[in-house]
């Protein structure tokens, strides 16, 4: 199992499932983490010796900070929704790059998803994955149409278009105005009307929601997977993409790659309307780290300045934004 503290309930919970369920956690495997600390996920075996990853989700706890708009208990109904709805499409998973079901939780909302567990080619992610994986997994991904989320019961969908970012934005006035000041939130709410004029004819996309690096495994025959659907939804093509480079830790020159082979068929009036929409998704992205900075550090965000450089280049645009 992964180091935790011994009190920790969630720790102890998922250790009562295992065994509930006659897993064996696998301590010698490297456990993937789940950026939003909505769940535990844990590299186990079988008592017939195949590979798991059993998810634990986590429940809501009182003393914990959510953001207004968030309600943790639907990540985990996010996740298992996902997994149904690809059983129904793909349950081989033939056109769909994800893991395959093994079992699902029938609570409300559910504790556990157990999938297949993908074996990663060793190695750091720089090594690892790399751009034609990015690429084949954003074209793979498009294979599930929007339509097939939305009006699905116990299927919260997440809303990833410029309305919704909007929204989410507006939010967010009291928690990051002292830390942007009042021109830059002028600035922010002019960027995203703008940016919901050129995004709101465009037809929505499925969006993975978390798209980085360490939700992408490349197996050993090289064949790149998604994992992590709990941020699932619909909404802005460029979503996907836009989190990947606000998320990478690589230097510009890969970033700088990545942004000429995504516009490379992107021109005219299609290439300024994708801009706005990796705009508002790093202005949404940007401010929403603020927010839970200034909410838990109070005033002493240590990445306050790495995530107003974000905010500015996205208001900026041109250039500051897309160095190519």
């Amino acid at each position: 199992m992964p180091d935790e503290p011994p009190n920790d309930s969630h720790h102890r919970a998922a250790c009562a499932l295992l065994r509930e369920l006659g897993l064996t956690a696998d301590t010698d495997a490297p456990a993937p983490l789940s950026g939003h600390k909505s769940s535990l996920p844990i590299p186990c075996t079988g008592e017939d010796g195949r590979r798991y990853l059993l998810k634990y989700f986590i429940p809501p706890a009182e003393s914990r900070f959510y953001p207004a708009e968030v309600r943790i208990e639907d990540y985990g109904r996010r996740e298992t929704a996902f997994y149904r709805l690809l059983d129904t499409l793909d349950p081989e998973r033939r056109h769909f790059p994800a893991p395959r079901t093994v079992l699902i939780d029938a609570r409300d909302p559910p504790r556990f998803l157990m999938l297949e567990r993908i074996l990663a080619a060793p190695g750091p992610l720089a090594e690892v994955v790399g751009s034609d994986h990015v690429f084949e997994l954003l074209e793979r991904v498009r294979w599930i149409k929007a339509e097939a989320l939305l009006g699905r019961r116990d299927f919260p969908v997440n809303r990833w278009d410029a309305v919704s970012y909007l929204d989410r934005v507006r939010m967010m006035y009291d928690p990051v105005v002292h830390a942007i000041g009042p021109r830059r939130w002028t600035r922010v709410l002019s960027a995203m009307e703008e940016a919901l004029r050129w995004m709101e004819t465009r037809a929505h996309t499925f969006v993975h929601g978390d798209f980085t690096e360490q939700n992408i495994v490349v197996d050993q025959d090289a064949r790149p997977f998604l994992v992590d659907f709990e941020r699932v939804g619909a909404g802005n093509e460029d979503h996907d993409f836009a989190w990947l480079l606000a998320h990478t830790e690589r230097g510009g020159a890969w970033r700088a790659r990545l942004l000429q082979r995504w516009f490379e068929n992107r021109l005219g009036s299609r290439r300024i309307a994708s801009e706005w929409g990796i705009r508002a998704a790093w202005i949404y992205l940007a401010l929403r780290r603020l927010r839970v900075g200034q909410m838990l550090h109070q005033g002493a965000d240590p990445t306050a300045e790495k995530n107003l450089a974000l905010l500015d280049a996205a208001l900026e645009g041109g250039r500051a934004a897309f160095p190519t």
